[in-house]
């Protein structure tokens, strides 16, 4: 079985349209087991509300997908922030230079990834950000950009 690790840029793609939309779109139509961090919920929100204070979304479509993206975290494997999740970040940033919310993102895919692997299943973090990408890779990480995607294959 493979999760998606979806971070912020990616997830967002969810509730704007964007390069990668429709790839991310497929994840939630073929009800794919999907995966973020509570700091990812937050992002996203966050983005949501500065595109309707930029006037790009309206106030009834913010909160139609406000509430979109609550309903959604509710099927979501839900990665708090723990001391594990915080002490990983950290070396993180310290080795790859990375920023601090790419950080927890890619500490919080990891200990998936550790549990997962234990049961033979496949993590794949999902991310448009060039430096977390990048990051995931070094860490060997399986890493899709929906951006780069035509197609995707929910087998």
């Amino acid at each position: 079985m493979i999760f998606y690790y979806l971070d912020a840029s990616a997830w967002v793609k969810r509730y704007y349209q964007e390069d990668g939309t429709s790839w991310i779109q497929s994840l939630f139509t073929h009800k794919q087991v999907l995966a973020c961090s509570s700091l990812g919920m937050i992002e996203v929100m966050a983005t949501l509300s500065r595109k309707r204070k930029a006037l790009e979304i309206s106030l009834s479509q913010s909160k139609l997908k406000a509430q979109e993206l609550e309903d959604d975290w509710k099927h979501f494997i839900q990665v708090q922030m723990t001391d594990a999740i915080v002490h990983i970040a950290k070396e993180l940033t310290m080795k790859l230079s990375l920023r601090g919310s790419d950080a927890v993102h890619l500490s919080s895919a990891l200990l998936l990834q550790r549990r997962f692997a234990k049961k033979s299943e496949q993590l794949v973090m999902v991310t448009s950000d060039h430096e977390l990408k990048e990051a995931a890779k070094s860490s060997r990480l399986d890493v899709i950009d929906p951006t780069e995607q035509i197609d995707i294959n929910m087998s």
